[in-house]
């Protein structure tokens, strides 16, 4: 049986600066991804793996092109509208964690679910259970700054899927780490993605990464080409 189109890509076009002056940073990139699938995007810095990123989750608007999440087009939405699709659908992992510094790990985690209104409790409890999954449960209740790369890491990996997202979006989620610490990410990224029959998106300088995913893509001069 088919799995279900999670994120579907037609013709994005990205650009900054001026009409006078502008820098094409996307030129018609396509790509689909399908419910499980780990995808990789590789390529040169500058090349605008971020960029793509941020517009596939609604972050960034792209001059032109259509993006649909689990058959939503949340460029078509209005900003309330969109925000909500993006806490019900998409999970975001940055390669600086962008964990709050005056929260616990648990309550860095429980965060998006007391946004979306779910009571405390709740929130606490899917927090715990979400840690625990990760390996980090004994750090429920350090602060970021108390623990390691790895450790913070998978706290804001935790917090990416707390809500249960289709698809979760990470830059450089292994860019910080040294090499025993990102091969334990690597693994626990393939390891949810079977799981939970969860999608992941993955920006990344790291061949060992890009090799340990289904499918592997390369952005460079604003093309996004599927393979090595």
């Amino acid at each position: 049986m088919n799995k279900e189109l999670v994120l579907s890509a037609v013709d994005i076009h990205c650009s900054y600066g001026s009409a006078d002056a502008s820098i094409q940073v996307l030129r018609g990139a396509e790509i689909e991804i399908k419910a499980g699938e780990v995808v990789a995007v590789t390529g040169p810095s500058g090349s605008g793996k971020s960029t793509l990123l941020h517009a596939l989750g609604f972050l960034e608007r792209p001059d032109r092109g259509k993006i649909l999440i689990c058959g939503e087009d949340g460029w078509a939405l209005g900003g309330r509208k969109r925000a909500a699709l993006r806490n019900r659908k998409i999970g975001f992992v940055f390669q600086f964690h962008h964990l709050l510094e005056e929260f616990t790990l648990k309550e860095n985690v429980m965060m998006p679910s007391l946004i979306a209104g779910e009571s405390k409790e709740d929130a606490a409890k899917k927090a715990d259970e979400l840690l625990d999954r990760v390996g980090i449960i004994h750090r429920a209740s350090h602060f970021p700054s108390r623990v390691s790369g790895g450790e913070r890491q998978r706290a804001a990996i935790a917090r990416a899927i707390v809500m249960k997202p289709d698809i979760v979006l990470a830059d450089e989620p292994t860019g910080n780490l040294d090499s025993g610490t990102s091969t334990e990410v690597e693994k626990l990224i393939m390891e949810l993605a079977e799981d939970g029959n969860r999608s992941f998106l993955l920006a990344t300088h790291s061949n060992d990464l890009a090799s340990a995913v289904h499918r592997r893509f390369f952005l460079n001069s604003g093309i996004l080409t599927e393979g090595d």
